[in-house]
């Protein structure tokens, strides 16, 4: 999951953060990501790259709040698996029961048919099976009542998470975006892309850690005021 859920932060923080730096250009270039290193300088009017899933996974805003909703969504996954689970072996319970009242119904009426058994006694058994078959039915529908209770509360939860994650990807998205136009203010770059457009190139192009120490420098200035 970890994967995936850096993946969309870098997705989705393409073109906020790294295509606002030149709106009259653009790179249409399919590769491989790029291993991020850390870079002293870069000659001016240099096209540069910057590895937003790198930044991401090695800034201070995923170490204090990135970590704790991956957990929380992992947990999440876990209690829905479980939950389902739980649902399945109720459900399969409750039909064997039935199934059973069924046959011991049916061996009931053929007992009686080859006079196996008095009608005062098929009547008592018949009764007891109607008794059984009620409970059953009982049980049943408090079974579905509480799975449509059970899955409004997971869709809640599930829709807190998913806006717990927008909000952190906006965090993200700000500050990367702040980096960045902080960093290249005097416009030295003609243009920074995203590694994952990067199909070969020189590391030492790689901005990467330039602007993770902003990141976090701004991360921490936000998080005192």
């Amino acid at each position: 999951m970890k994967k995936v859920f850096l993946f969309l932060f870098a997705s989705a923080a393409l073109t906020a953060c790294v295509g606002s730096q030149n709106n009259e250009q653009a790179v249409v270039v399919e590769g491989e990501n790029t291993e991020a290193t850390a870079v002293e300088a870069v000659t001016s009017g240099d096209v540069v790259f910057v590895d937003l899933e790198y930044i991401m996974a090695s800034s201070k805003l995923y170490a204090a709040e990135g970590k704790l909703l991956e957990e929380k969504m992992q947990a999440f996954e876990q209690k829905m698996i479980t939950t389902q689970e739980g649902w399945a072996k109720k459900e399969q319970g409750l039909a064997a029961e039935y199934n059973k009242l069924q046959n011991d119904a049916a061996k009931l009426q053929e007992e009686y048919a080859k006079g196996l058994i008095t009608t005062l006694n098929a009547q008592k058994k018949q009764e007891e099976l109607q008794r059984k078959g009620e409970s059953i039915q009982s049980r049943m529908n408090a079974f579905q009542t509480s799975v449509q209770t059970e899955t409004t509360t997971l869709q809640a939860e599930e829709q807190q998470l998913a806006e717990e994650q927008v909000v952190l990807m906006n965090k993200f998205q700000n500050l990367s975006r702040r980096a960045i136009n902080e960093l290249n203010a005097d416009k030295r770059y003609k243009m920074i892309v995203n590694a994952v457009s990067v199909v070969d190139a020189d590391p030492t192009l790689n901005i990467s850690d330039i602007v993770l120490k902003r990141v976090d420098e701004l991360y921490v200035a936000d998080s005192a005021e």
